[in-house]
């Protein structure tokens, strides 16, 4: 708990407050940014509603804290008055001392006029942040009318969230917001910005498709037009595999020089792991008593399981611990965005009582291990990212509806065979990820035809669309067509 005066005193020391012009410069967060050898924005904080509250969520060290910084800089740039701009990093505050910083603010900005409030990390406040909030866009004037953003790194408590802020959005459009890692157009454009491939052209950025979208009578064409950039895409989609999409991490392999290495860069990947590694330790699974090596154990276990049903009987039993402490963990990271959940269809719905597969939201989180370790075929980590290109192609239509995990989902056949993908928006489709050259693709097109559905097998390579009931798709192909 905080007294006012203490909350007064950190506010007034507000960056853009005491230096309007320079404050951009000296930003830890924005300085590591323009550090980066390409120019990355997310755009999640776009569209802003005057009057709008928004919750912004997603995985630590995705760049929540950066895109903050240059949402300000851009409105300080369009002329707002900076001391109406609040900050509030919310990560050592309880509930009760929200009442008291707004409170706080009232003596330091302008008394007249809609402010922009910014209240990071707000989601580790564990004693009843949606009550707080609710209690002060309905009872203090002012704040009930400002701009509103608060940012976690937790989709725990989303639903109360969700219900104790009704009514209470403004005229916000797409309220609910998710930062992930970056998608893998994201990751090209990045790498290119680069340098990494100064000859090559880009290839076209069309409108990404909807799974829906990939019908016999659009994906033959779409694909086609693409087929220039085969090899160029494919290449990419690999290093994207190993590299992951976390800004850092694309930052560090964009500019490492292999005829020239940096020390220095070559070790910002490595404590990006490790930083990740105390993430999960400490805010995920901050309740407990496992210590770092536990973690380290318990994330490389699942990360060899990528791919089939999730067993925590099996887990527990090679980790030296109890499957409901395996369920709670797999829950954590789930609601820290690490993982997601494929849950096994029953009539295009989760069959929650079954065994679902558990995928990680990132290629880095299968890679944070400094132990010496068979590493995870790449096979399996292109079935988990095209897994959450999916995942991605439905946000972009209702990114609060991300916890739910209802919109891509495996099904089991008769003969209990597997199908990785297919969901109630896939329209009439199942996707089988087999990562092969050559026609081995093949040997998905029985379990294919064995579901309900037309079939799309994503390969290595392999394309071949003769036949549109079971077609084949270079998987960088796909994801670069679904925009993800």
């Amino acid at each position: 708990m905080h007294s006012t005066r203490e909350l007064r005193d950190a506010l007034a020391r507000t960056s853009w407050w005491t230096d309007r012009h320079g404050w951009a410069g000296s930003d830890p967060d924005l300085r590591r940014a323009g550090e980066a050898p390409f120019e990355y924005t997310a755009g999640v904080l776009d569209g802003l509603v005057p009057g709008g509250l928004y919750v912004l969520r997603g995985p630590r060290r995705a760049g929540k804290s950066v895109a903050i910084k240059k949402k300000v800089r851009s409105l300080i740039e369009a002329g707002e008055d900076p001391r109406r701009i609040v900050h509030v990093a919310a990560d050592e505050l309880d509930a009760s001392d929200l009442r008291r910083v707004v409170d706080a603010a009232a003596s330091l900005t302008p008394p007249s006029g809609r402010r922009t409030w910014f209240l990071d990390e707000i989601t580790t406040i564990s004693d009843g942040w949606p009550s707080a909030i609710k209690w002060l866009r309905d009872n203090d004037l002012r704040f009930g009318a400002d701009t509103v953003v608060l940012t976690g790194s937790s989709a725990d408590n989303l639903t109360a969230a969700v219900k104790a802020l009704a009514g209470r959005r403004g005229a916000a459009v797409d309220s609910d917001r998710i930062l992930l890692p970056m998608s893998f157009r994201g990751f090209v454009r990045a790498r290119r910005e680069a340098g990494r491939h100064p000859g090559q052209a880009p290839p076209p950025e069309a409108n990404p498709l909807s799974v829906a979208d990939l019908t016999p009578s659009v994906l033959p064409e779409a694909v086609r037009e693409l087929a220039p950039w085969l090899t160029h895409l494919a290449r990419e989609w690999e290093t994207y595999l190993v590299v992951g999409g976390f800004p850092q991490a694309v930052a560090a392999n964009a500019a490492l020089d292999p005829l020239h290495p940096h020390p220095r860069r070559e070790d910002a990947a490595r404590v990006l792991k490790q930083s990740l590694l105390d993430v999960i330790r400490g805010d995920a699974f901050g309740q407990s008593a496992w210590s770092r090596a536990q973690t380290d154990a318990f994330v490389r276990r699942l990360a060899t399981g990528i791919g089939s049903p999730t067993n925590c009987s099996d887990i527990a039993t090679d980790t030296g611990t109890a499957a409901k402490t395996v369920r709670r963990r797999i829950d954590a990271l789930r609601e820290s965005f690490v993982v997601w959940p494929c849950y096994r269809e029953h009539r295009l719905a989760p069959a929650l009582r079954a065994q679902e597969k558990t995928y990680f939201t990132d290629p880095i989180f299968c890679m944070l291990s400094e132990r010496r370790h068979r590493p995870v075929d790449l096979s399996l980590l292109s079935e988990q990212q095209l897994g959450m290109t999916l995942v991605r192609t439905f946000m972009r239509h209702d990114p609060g509806d991300y916890p739910s995990f209802d919109a891509v989902l495996h099904h089991r056949t008769p003969s209990r065979k597997e199908v990785d993908f297919t969901g109630p928006g896939f329209g009439g489709l199942a996707i089988e990820s087999k990562y092969v050259d050559g026609d081995r693709w093949r040997r998905a097109a029985p379990t294919l035809r064995a579901s309900p559905w037309r079939g799309l097998v994503a390969t290595r390579r392999a394309l071949d669309l003769d036949d549109p009931e079971v077609s084949a798709v270079p998987t960088a192909l796909l994801a670069w067509l679904l925009g993800g």
